[in-house]
């Protein structure tokens, strides 16, 4: 009876440790998991961002191409207008430019 009860705890012991054995298994591979699927939400947010981003810069970009929209178009009206300057208005304002060097200088 003595070999039978220590028989029965040894078997106890045995599974015991494979019960030990496979929990430590079951551990490493929820770490291994947990670890692969931490590093899919950390791309899926980066990506997130990412688009977000984009998104942002998108946006902004459109707003800064219309509030320049007029600038730009005003720059051009006026440009076309100095370009387009009849020669009797371009004589007068070289006339203009000479007389003031002349009197600023004196005698130049």
């Amino acid at each position: 009876m003595a070999l039978e009860a220590i028989k029965d705890i040894r078997q106890t012991e045995e599974k015991a440790e494979e019960t030990i054995r496979l929990a430590r298994e079951q551990a490493k591979d929820i770490i291994k998991n947990a670890g692969i699927k931490a590093k899919e939400k950390y791309d899926e947010i980066i990506l997130s961002g990412k688009n977000d981003v984009k998104v942002i810069i998108e946006s902004k970009e459109e707003e800064g191409i219309k509030q320049s929209s007029p600038i730009l178009e005003k720059g051009n009206v006026e440009k076309e207008d100095i370009l387009n300057l009849n020669e009797e208005k371009l004589q007068k304002a070289v006339n203009l430019v000479v007389e003031r060097i002349v009197n600023i200088n004196g005698n130049s």
